[in-house]
Parts: structure tokens; sequence; C-alpha cells
């Protein structure tokens, strides 16, 4: 059968506007696969998306966060962020306690404070299937002042059972420029009950931060 040149023109921009179609039915499962909310039980997944009037028309979602003031930022901090945002190097130093003597080295590794109240710690003294990395949240407290609450969730690897959730409070200044901060922290270890006590350790806190030049 022999097409004309305008039946032509229309089939392939029919064709084209399928393929377009089906390009953002595509897009929508991997955007969400990679960044959104994962559920396996058949639910929907929370969108990236927001969509318009057609089915192949989205754009993106506007987001923001409160912005957290500073009396002196520091030069390593992101724009709009508070001054204690960043990678940290960090070391926990018993003190204060009756049953570990002063200066024990408590534990150390790697923490990051983001700009939206979350933090992530990676410890280098605690092995992996004991429970070694850990989440908190914290809010600025004065000019150069911040308070963290970081829960570890700590297991027993020899009978590979929960022991229990481990509160870290901490209470820290950065120092001038930015680079360092220090301050004292409060680790509670509890039960699998999350009531019964185990351990109560106290002491000092001390951390370098880490830039893109940090060897």
């Amino acid at each position: 059968m022999q097409w004309t040149k305008s039946v032509q023109l229309k089939l392939k921009t029919l064709i084209a506007a399928v393929a377009l179609l089906a390009l953002g039915t595509m897009v929508g499962p991997l955007a969400n696969a990679g960044c959104g909310k994962y559920e396996s039980t058949g639910q929907k997944m929370s969108s990236l998306r927001s969509f318009g009037s057609s089915p192949a028309e989205f754009r993106f979602i506007r987001t923001g966060y409160q912005q957290i003031a500073d009396v002196e930022k520091s030069d390593s901090a992101p724009q709009n962020a508070a001054a204690i945002t960043g990678l940290w190097t960090f070391k926990y130093i018993a003190e204060g306690n009756a049953t570990i003597p002063d200066g024990t080295v408590i534990d150390g590794g790697n923490t990051a404070w983001y700009s939206d109240g979350n933090e992530l710690t990676s410890s280098a003294m605690r092995a992996p299937d004991t429970g070694s990395i850990c989440l908190g949240v914290w809010e600025q407290t004065g000019p150069s002042t911040y308070k963290l609450n970081h829960i570890g969730l700590s297991w027993d690897p020899i009978n590979n059972v929960f022991v229990g959730p481990a509160f870290i409070k901490q209470n820290v200044t950065l120092e001038t420029g930015g680079k360092k901060y220090s301050g004292t922290f409060n680790l509670t270890q509890f039960a699998a009950d999350g009531k019964t006590v185990l351990v109560k350790i106290k002491g000092l806190i001390f951390a370098d931060r880490v830039t893109v030049d940090t060897i």
C-alpha cells in the first residue's frame, strides 16, 4: 500500500508521541528504586515527581530547609548550613567513671553532620557485626554550640542476638575557624527491652574536620 506524505508524517508523529509516553512511564520506577522509598509489599512507592495535566508531563517538587544562623561560619561548611555540617574524625575519651581509667579511648572513627539535622557515625573500634554504623539527630543550641542524640544498635555476634539500643548524648562547641570541635558525651547502653541499663560511660569528645585535602 502506498502512503501519502501527509499520512506518513502523521504516522511518524504518532510513533514519537507513544515512545515519549513509554519513556515517561519507565523513568518513574527507576527514580523511585534509586532514590525513593522502596516498598516490597506491593504498595505504591513514594514519588519524586509532581505530575501535571498530561501523564508525560512532570516537574520536580520544590524542597527546602530552614537556615540555621551562625555568628561565624566555617570556610568548609556548605552555604546556608550550620558550621558544624561536614565530615569529621572523632574520639571518645573516658573521664569521671568509677571503673574506667580517665584517658581510655572508648570509641573513634568518622562522623558526618548533615544540614537537615541528621548525623551518621562509622566506628573504627567496633566490629561491623556488633553494630558499627549509628545514626543521630542534632540541633544548634547557641552561636557555636550543638547537642546530638546519637543512637546505636548493639549486637552480640557470638550468639547472634540483639543486645539493645545505646544512646549517646553529646554537647559540643565548635572552635573558631570551624576546623575542630570538642565537648562531652554520656553513653547509656540498654538491654533489648529498652529499659534495663547495662552500662553507663561518660567522657570527652574531640573531633577534627575532614576536607578534600585531608591526608
